[in-house]
């Protein structure tokens, strides 16, 4: 049985995309373990290549990143697994090699980004079968999370929130998920907010244990120490308060 008010998921800062900076790429090997080296938690985006290939990236559009105006997911992972981002050295990683780097050496929060055909979920669940490290997974689609459930029940399981990142689908789907009607018809762990979105939700959402994104300023911080949990934060060095006895 899960204890979720016990899990590390509210004891230890995440680092968003890894520990990067200039010279170590977000979601990248050498941002990874900076990470582990410094002792914070690792946030990670996922993402299904063409041929069902989970690897390490956060855009959809691979032009930020790595120069090429293509969708991941419409490419395969011969096609992706040679382009370095931001002309760095590190390269894509694949889900299973991140998992095999870090080996439990610090707890993972897994994001996982929609993809353009089914499976994303079973593959996840199967490769994190023999993983013996903590993990939660998370995403902005409850729809994924459901599935998850219905498949690893004992998973720790969140769904992220954002009125921003929402702003451009159908307006019945958007009421659906503002009003946070999609948790009567789902189990949960917890919910992410975006520190500065935390105060303009009713007050259904502090049923829930929160963590608040993305962390870049003492004002964000100062937000999500009223009502969160834990943060997932980058480029930042406020102390981390009550989240933690750390200076990042």
């Amino acid at each position: 049985m899960k204890d979720v008010k016990n899990s590390w998921l509210f004891k230890i800062p995440v680092a968003h995309r890894g520990l990067w900076d200039e010279n170590a790429p977000e979601n990248t090997k050498t941002a990874f373990l900076q990470a582990i080296e410094k002792g914070y938690a690792i946030e990670i985006d996922v993402q299904m290549t063409l041929d069902k290939v989970l690897v390490i990236v956060h855009d959809d559009n691979m032009k930020r990143i790595f120069g090429i105006d293509k969708d991941i997911r419409n490419l395969t992972y011969d096609e992706v697994k040679d382009l370095t981002p931001f002309g760095k050295n590190d390269k894509i990683m694949t889900f299973k090699e991140f998992l095999e780097l870090v080996d439990g050496k610090t707890p993972l929060l897994i994001e996982v980004k929609p993809s353009n055909q089914p499976g994303v979920e079973e593959l996840l669940v199967d490769t994190l079968k023999d993983y013996k490290g903590e993990f939660a997974v998370q995403s902005f689609n409850p729809f994924i999370i459901r599935n998850l459930y219905k498949i690893a029940p004992e998973y720790l399981l969140g769904v992220i929130i954002s009125k921003e990142k929402w702003a451009h689908i159908k307006p019945i789907v958007r009421w659906f998920l503002h009003t946070l009607l999609f948790t009567y018809f789902m189990k949960i762990d917890f919910l992410s907010v975006r520190a500065t979105d935390i105060e303009k939700y009713n007050k259904r959402l502090f049923k829930y244990p929160l963590i608040s994104w993305t962390i870049r300023s003492k004002e964000d911080l100062e937000c999500a120490e009223k009502h969160a949990l834990n943060i997932i934060f980058e480029k930042t060095t406020p102390h981390l308060s009550h989240f933690g006895e750390k200076k990042w």
